[in-house]
């Protein structure tokens, strides 16, 4: 096959292996993995092989590559034949208000943290920001599935609010605008960021077991804009992923539960993340002690609700206040 990205840089050093569970399940390093399109979807998009190569080869785009020659459907992407579920998100909640910035929750968020999100819209809004319940696209981008509708409908309703400053919720999001859409014009922020602005983050005293999502493990930018209230331990080396990323789920089952578990017995009294989707898939586990940041700054103290059908279809309802 031709090479996606740098195969023939392979040290065969074996090092992506060690450190990936999906890898080192199937006896791969990400050259073998290359040639193993049966597997597409059977990486969880974590990037941990990425970033301890030593050759700098990319095993998302490896996975990625594969999944465009072997396309799949998802039924939960795709609500029905007529009417993909994210393509636009069918539970958005958008307006034509004009905003400089705006407050972008992404899907996940309001469905596992609503009393967090409502008091977040309220906050901002008296600050002059308006909000957006929608989905980023990566969903659809990962499941090689069309998201240009999705990121066209976004283009136009930024467009047409006058966005100059999109603040998000989730890591992802933050993450997938930068290095999708990759704005000119529009500046991309964490919701830390902004909260550090209106003086809102305080010191949180109790010592945490962090567990960093897929998006920000390495990079860390969303985490330096908190890191100095907080006191932490890395307590999860070795947890690859939540289990929710890159649609791999169903396809590793035994996989996913060993990272549940991990996070079960390694979490201790409190487990923090700043990922909703990473908070509410532990909390629909059982695991109980499950605290996301932005909720604990605000001094919401919220804990994952997994009543997410209700809660994401009361949001795109839920009307702003004059």
């Amino acid at each position: 096959m031709q090479n996606p990205n740098n195969l023939d840089q392979c040290i065969k050093c074996g090092v992506c292996t060690k450190k990936c569970d999906f890898l080192k399940k199937y006896n791969l390093d990400l050259v073998d993995f290359a040639n193993r399109p049966d597997l597409a979807y059977h990486c969880f998009l974590c990037d941990v092989c990425t970033q301890v190569c030593p050759a700098d080869i990319d095993g998302v785009k490896i996975s990625l590559n594969l999944r465009a020659k072997n396309p799949k459907k998802f039924s939960y992407l795709n609500f029905s034949k007529q009417s993909p579920f994210k393509s636009p998100y069918i539970y958005s909640n958008n307006s034509k208000n004009p905003s400089c910035e705006l407050m972008f929750f992404g899907c996940n968020f309001p469905g596992y943290f609503p009393k967090t999100t409502k008091i977040l819209i309220d906050l901002f809004a008296k600050n002059g920001v308006d909000f957006s319940i929608d989905c980023c696209g990566k969903p659809l981008f990962e499941a090689n599935l069309e998201f240009l509708k999705t990121k066209n409908h976004l283009l136009d309703l930024f467009n047409k609010k006058g966005v100059k400053r999109i603040i998000t919720a989730c890591p992802n999001c933050y993450y997938f605008f930068k290095d999708h859409y990759k704005f000119e014009n529009i500046q991309i922020s964490s919701v830390y960021e902004k909260l550090n602005e209106l003086g809102l983050m305080d010191d949180i005293e109790e010592q945490m077991n962090l567990f960093f999502p897929c998006p920000d493990k390495f990079r860390r930018e969303i985490f330096s804009e908190f890191k100095k209230y907080i006191n932490f331990k890395n307590s999860f080396r070795g947890v690859n992923c939540c289990g929710m990323g890159g649609l791999a789920k169903s396809q590793e089952p035994e996989i996913y539960e060993n990272g549940i578990e991990m996070v079960r017995q390694k979490g201790g009294q409190n487990v923090y993340t700043y990922c909703a989707t990473c908070a509410g898939n532990f909390a629909k586990n059982g695991i109980k002690n499950v605290r996301h940041l932005t909720s604990e700054f605000l001094g919401i103290c919220e804990s994952p609700d997994t009543n997410y059908a209700k809660n994401v279809m009361k949001f795109k309802f839920y009307r702003r206040k004059r």
